[in-house]
């Protein structure tokens, strides 16, 4: 008798500076996304189903992810039932570990499960680095995880003032990128946090402390992107 298909929720964290994003690539291109490599690795667990692994949210070129989710189907040999979480976790883990991706949790979940539209939310948290004159002055821990600022000084009243103008549901058009996909999609969102705080750094607490930290974090509810924890080059996330 054929084995039930297996759903499994998979949360997962990754540096993005190598990928095109997080969605899977087409074959033909060159620079591969983190779905690439999420699919690959389920495949060498070698189901008898197609793999395909639905992410919850997108991310950009060079964006990095503290956690992320998607969920994926596996349907094994008749004579071998499910695997457990914990398994799924760990063998995931062996294949992935050339790329710096992570799978971080991992659950079994209803077949009806979306990880998608059921997310709750997703923040993102950009960094800035005040006080760099140079690249070379970033701090080697702080690569692609900030935005390096000559100034030493940022006006943040008014960066507050201006980020609380965000605050709330507003039609946010101008914000995103032309596609053919635009007219599809609804621009009306609620923004439920738009915060400026003093940043942390592990080589600011030990080393450069001449090198001033602030995070913008922003956090909507459930929208039709799914949800995440992410950053960009510039950023970082908590």
């Amino acid at each position: 008798m054929q084995q039930t298909v297996a759903r499994y929720l998979i949360f997962f964290q990754y540096t993005g500076s190598k990928y095109s994003g997080v969605m899977k690539a087409p074959a033909h291109q060159a620079v591969q996304g983190v779905g690439n490599h999420l699919e690959n690795a389920v495949r060498k667990l070698k189901p008898v189903n197609e793999v395909c692994v639905s992410i919850s949210s997108r991310t950009d070129t060079g964006v990095h992810a503290l956690c992320n989710s998607a969920h994926v189907d596996i349907q094994r040999r008749e004579d071998k039932p499910p695997m457990s979480e914990q398994i799924l976790l760990e063998a995931l883990n062996f294949h992935l570990k050339e790329e710096p991706i992570r799978i971080t949790m991992a659950y079994r979940v209803h077949s009806d499960f979306h990880a998608r539209y059921q997310a709750q939310s997703r923040t993102y948290v950009y960094r800035l680095a005040l006080g760099c004159q140079h690249h070379a002055q970033m701090p080697l821990t702080e690569k692609d995880l900030c935005w390096a600022l000559r100034d030493t000084r940022i006006n943040v009243d008014a960066m507050r003032e201006a980020s609380a103008l965000l605050l709330g549901t507003h039609d946010f058009s101008t914000f995103r990128a032309l596609s053919s996909e635009a007219p599809f999609k609804c621009p009306v969102k609620t923004l439920d946090l738009a915060q400026l705080e003093p940043g942390e750094s592990f080589s600011q607490k030990h080393f450069h402390r001449d090198v001033q930290f602030w995070e913008l974090t922003f956090k909507s509810a459930q929208d039709d992107r799914g949800a995440g924890c992410y950053w960009s080059g510039s950023a970082s996330c908590e």
